[in-house]
C-alpha cells in the first residue's frame, strides 16, 4: 500500500454526514477523497447562516490543500446557488485563488451533470424550507431548466436531514411518479440528503435519469480527473462525459505544460 493515488478534496458543511457515506463506496481504484468540514453558524437552516458558512473558506481551503488534490468540492447545493444567479461558482474561484487548485461547487455540477443528460424539464425533491426551494426554483431557471413540480421534506436543520432515509427519499419520488415521467429528469438536492442506494431502482421504474447533488459532485470530479466512469453501477449519469466547468482548470494546465 501507498499514497500514489488520484486525490480530490471536499469542502462540507459541518454538520453533513451523507457525502462521507455516499461517495467513498463508489470511488474507482486509485482514486481517494480527503474531507474537511467548513464552520457555520449555529444550527438552523436559514439562508443568511447558509451564507456565512463561505466566511470560513480560507481555512478550510488551506487545510485541505495541505493533501495536495487535484481538485476541491464545495460542497454544499443551497450555500452556492443562494450567493445568486451566476454567482454559484463564487465560492470555487475564493477556493483557486487560494490555493491555486481548481474548484467547483456542488451547483455548478448540478447544472453540468443536467445538461450532460439533456434535462430541460426536472421533478426536484428537497429537504429545504420553502423560502430557499423557490430561490432553488429560480437558479434552476436562471440556467433553462423548467422545475415542472417539486416536494419537499421541509426540514430547518442539519439533524433533521440526517433523519431522512434514503427509502423515504424514493417513496417521496415515487409519490410523484406520474408528473415525473414527463420530465426529462429527476432532481434530488443537497448533499446530506441520502439517496445514492435508490437511484438504480428510481430510474428502472420511472425511465428518465435520476440526479442526485452527490451524483452529480462525484460526476464531475472524475470527469476532471478523466477516470472512466461508464462502468460504474450507480446511475446512468456516469454513462455521460459532458463538459464540466472547473474554476483554476486552465490555469493549471498552462502552468503544467510550462514546467
Amino acid at each position: 500500500m501507498n499514497n500514489q493515488l488520484r486525490r480530490f478534496g471536499v469542502l462540507a458543511p459541518p454538520g453533513n454526514v451523507a457525502l462521507e457515506r455516499e461517495l467513498p463506496p463508489l470511488l474507482p481504484p486509485g482514486v481517494a477523497m480527503n474531507h474537511n468540514r467548513l464552520s457555520r453558524p449555529p444550527e438552523v437552516k436559514k439562508i443568511d447562516s447558509l451564507l456565512q458558512m463561505a466566511d470560513s473558506i480560507e481555512r478550510a481551503a488551506r487545510d485541505i490543500a495541505l493533501v495536495d488534490p487535484e481538485i476541491i468540492l464545495y460542497a454544499c447545493t443551497s450555500g452556492s446557488f443562494l450567493m445568486g444567479a451566476g454567482q454559484e461558482d463564487e465560492v470555487a474561484r475564493r477556493i483557486f485563488d487560494i490555493t491555486g487548485i481548481p474548484a467547483i461547487s456542488t451547483s455548478t455540477a448540478v447544472i453540468c451533470a443536467l445538461r450532460a443528460v439533456k434535462a430541460r424539464r426536472v421533478f426536484m425533491v428537497t429537504p429545504y424550507p420553502d423560502d430557499i426551494n423557490v430561490r432553488e426554483v429560480e437558479f434552476l431557471k436562471h440556467y433553462d431548466i423548467e422545475v415542472s413540480g417539486w416536494d419537499s421534506f421541509r426540514q430547518a436543520t442539519s439533524a433533521g436531514n440526517r433523519s431522512i432515509s434514503s427509502g423515504q427519499v424514493a417513496e417521496l419520488i415515487r409519490k410523484h411518479a406520474q408528473e415525473a415521467r414527463k420530465c426529462d429528469a429527476v432532481f434530488i438536492s443537497c448533499t446530506n440528503l441520502l439517496s445514492l442506494d435508490q437511484i438504480v431502482s428510481l430510474e428502472k421504474d420511472l425511465e428518465i435519469p435520476v440526479i442526485s447533488s452527490n451524483l452529480a459532485s462525484l460526476w464531475a470530479l472524475l470527469r476532471y480527473l478523466d477516470v472512466d466512469t461508464q462502468s460504474m453501477q450507480a446511475g446512468s449519469l456516469f454513462g455521460y462525459r459532458g463538459p464540466v466547468e472547473v474554476t483554476g482548470a486552465e490555469a493549471r494546465t498552462a502552468a503544467a505544460a510550462a514546467v
